[in-house]
């Protein structure tokens, strides 16, 4: 019976704590991550900006790989011993 009071009693102080520090807080709006910048207009727009441009560098990188033109022909390749 004594061996069963230890692991009870670290239960009931992980409860306790996970209790104390994350829900009582998140109850309270405190929450323990910190608050997300405010979203405006502009920086709605500058993000749309930067993804469109991120997506035509990748599309102009994916052309350069798949065009032949641009990629140097590559013989069959020799296993040397």
């Amino acid at each position: 019976m004594t061996g069963v009071w230890l692991p009870l009693a670290a239960t009931a102080l992980a409860a306790t704590l996970t209790y104390v520090c994350c829900i009582r807080p998140m109850r309270r709006h405190e929450g323990c991550s910190p608050v997300a910048p405010e979203r405006t207009k502009q920086s709605v727009d500058e993000e749309i900006r930067r993804a469109r441009e991120e997506l035509r560098l990748l599309r102009a990188q994916s052309a350069v790989r798949t065009d032949p033109v641009a990629a140097p022909e590559r013989g069959p390749e020799t296993i040397r011993p």
